[in-house]
């Protein structure tokens, strides 16, 4: 499976857990991701809780849940690669403007590496 092609018109939701470096455990609601390339994702971040954690403790879990009837979705294993607070590259990636949530702190481009994907029920491998 490629990423880009599974998530390019995919409709649903999606959840990010992480932990911090005692492994405190948090997740979040997430977009869908930024598809970089076939094996590197990204999301644009808050300097909240979720991206502390990927500051701490590079490993985090991006679960996707199609909307459509039943189970369907991937689960994703990712590693940190890098962030960024490149606004222009933000702006450019970004499918809304920061006024459209009222908020205007901080925003950072945080990219990983996609270290495994399985199936959201069952955990059959996808194929990346």
């Amino acid at each position: 499976m490629n990423l880009h092609d599974y998530f390019n018109g995919k409709k649903g939701f999606g959840v990010i857990s992480t932990s911090n470096k005692q492994g405190e455990v948090n997740s979040a609601v997430y977009a869908k991701p930024h598809v970089i390339d076939k094996k590197t994702i990204a999301f644009i971040m808050r300097d909240r809780l979720t991206r502390k954690n990927v500051t701490e403790n590079p490993q985090a879990h991006y679960m996707f849940i199609e909307s459509d009837k039943g189970f369907h979705g991937i689960r994703l294993s990712l590693t940190l690669l890098e962030e960024t607070q490149d606004q222009e590259r933000i702006e450019a990636l970004s499918r809304r403007s920061p006024a459209d949530d009222g908020d205007d702190t901080d925003r950072f481009l945080v990219t990983f590496t996609v270290t495994r994907a399985l199936t959201l029920v069952g955990g059959e491998e996808a194929l990346l």
